[in-house]
């Protein structure tokens, strides 16, 4: 058992942590945006959001790499779509 988990948690609520429910600062209490891949490893796009938030990350990498290759913009625009993710996850995840 985890520490953050309940004696009577499974772990299988759709929270898409495997805790209980969310409810941290920047959390709407429709659900996260990214959570656990229900097979292989990591997480992933959960709703419209979260693949919204990837679509645009992808695309600015793209364009920052056509137009700026081995600039500080691309590497920038690569930070950006490494910690977007990671920062929203953290916002929702509880503590």
């Amino acid at each position: 058992m985890r520490s953050d988990q309940q004696p009577g948690d499974t772990g299988t609520d759709d929270s898409g942590f495997g805790g209980p429910p969310l409810g941290g600062p920047g959390f709407s209490g429709k659900g996260p945006w990214f959570g656990r891949k229900r097979f292989g490893y990591g997480y992933g796009p959960r709703t419209w959001q979260g693949w919204l938030l990837t679509a645009v990350l992808l695309a600015l990498v793209i364009t920052a790499g056509s137009i700026a290759p081995k600039s500080p913009l691309f590497y920038a625009a690569v930070a950006a779509a490494i910690v977007v993710p990671f920062a929203v996850m953290a916002i929702q995840h509880p503590r």
